[in-house]
């Protein structure tokens, strides 16, 4: 057995994922055979994570679980344009992802976990039968105040290069409104990605999950601020809901001097919960 990337199929579009099978060199984990789909964030933040995401799927897989990676429509490796795509097409991509995993590792249980808007879109996704379980690491909450970020990226890159303050929020949301695109850090953000994102809030579509679910907020310091907005969600999505904390020094997806290849706080807030997975 070994780790293998390919190929598969995603409607008439073709994927590309990273199968890790288990490995169990370490004390397995006491849950039921299942397979954890990891989902990337988006733009420049998804090269940027891509080490610890790929750290952290070996990591389940020497715990005894299968994992799988994989680009979404437009991302890596994955056949599509990236302006062709919508919140809807990722959501498919989470499905046939899934679909994929059962049929290579031969479970039925799916464990989904995705690191900031690739948690939202994870929490989003219907991969067929009852809800699972969910692991979301620094997940957008609300779409709008996200998909206004992404305009203020583009701004603030804007006055870098002119040095002199450029079009207004306003501005890029018409150009949007009149069928152009506007380039977030090289994406090409269309209006109807614009429009999916903004409607999305967390805290309302995930009331009640039926599922267990862990909900990771990253910090940088043992004093940091908890976030607010994460505490919420965890209480929206009631009692099956954990709030975990890890203390990382270094950020999971944002570029810098050192990419981080590992997040050992992280994986130990992520391990521990699917240690207890199948705990009453």
């Amino acid at each position: 057995m070994g780790d293998r990337g390919e190929f598969f199929p995603c409607g008439s579009r073709r994927l590309y994922g990273f199968l890790h099978e288990p490995r169990a060199t370490e004390a397995p984990l006491a849950v039921a055979p299942a397979a954890v789909v990891f989902v990337h964030p988006f733009m420049e933040e998804r090269q940027d994570a891509h080490p610890f995401l790929r750290s952290i799927a070996g990591q389940v897989s020497a715990r005894g679980l299968w994992a799988m990676r994989f680009d979404l429509h437009g991302c890596g490796d994955s056949e599509g344009e990236w302006e062709d795509a919508t919140v809807a097409s990722w959501l498919d991509d989470i499905r046939a992802a899934c679909d994929f995993v059962r049929a290579q590792a031969g479970v039925e249980r799916v464990i989904l976990c995705g690191l900031r808007f690739g948690a939202t879109l994870a929490a989003l996704a219907d991969i067929g039968g009852p809800r699972p379980p969910l692991a979301m690491i620094q997940p957008v909450v609300k779409g709008t105040n996200y998909s206004m970020d992404m305009l203020r990226a583009y701004l603030a890159a804007e006055m870098v290069l002119t040095r002199k303050a450029g079009v207004s929020r306003d501005a890029l949301i018409e150009r949007l409104r009149l069928g152009e695109t506007v380039n977030v850090f090289g994406y090409h953000l269309t209006a109807a990605q614009f429009d999916g994102i903004r409607a999305i809030d967390l805290s309302r579509t995930l009331a009640s999950y039926p599922a267990r679910s862990l909900v990771i907020d990253v910090v940088k310091t043992p004093t940091a601020r908890a976030s607010n907005e994460l505490t919420a969600l965890v209480a929206a999505m009631g009692p099956g809901a954990t709030l975990a904390r890890a203390v990382e020094p270094q950020p999971l997806y944002v570029e810098g001097k050192v990419h981080l290849t590992r997040a050992e706080q992280v994986e130990l807030a992520l391990l521990g919960w699917l240690e207890a997975l199948d705990q009453p």
